[in-house]
């Protein structure tokens, strides 16, 4: 599944910021995705995939990466009704998501016209 943004949501973050802090920002959230990403690669316990799925839904929503906060809830409660199955047999997807995700907010963020495209 890949991960599209939510224009609106992105441009107000630009408006409540500036350009030049929301450029920061994607970057930033570019590698805290790169970060989980890597976290699941690493063989993650079903308690890991819990707290990572946790911690990506609310900053992937403030992004506007609705698909992937959507997703990342989806594993986060799929943890707390024990379908540890379900989880393991969905890594891939999220991990997959958090590539896509991460290199489109890093090639928003080398944007010099992000503003005008939003």
């Amino acid at each position: 599944m890949e991960t599209t943004i939510n224009r609106d949501t992105l441009r107000r973050l630009a408006d409540e910021v500036g350009e030049e802090t929301v450029t920061v920002l994607l970057n930033v959230f570019s590698d805290e995705l790169n970060r989980y990403q890597t976290l699941l690669s690493e063989q993650p316990t079903v308690s890991d995939v819990r707290e990572i799925s946790h911690a990506i839904k609310s900053s992937a929503a403030s992004f506007g990466a609705d698909d992937l906060a959507n997703f990342a809830q989806e594993c986060e409660a799929r943890v707390k009704l024990g379908q540890d199955i379900w989880v393991h047999d969905h890594i891939n997807e999220l991990t997959s998501m958090l590539k896509g995700a991460a290199n489109k907010y890093r090639a928003l963020a080398v944007d010099e016209h992000l503003l005008d495209s939003l």
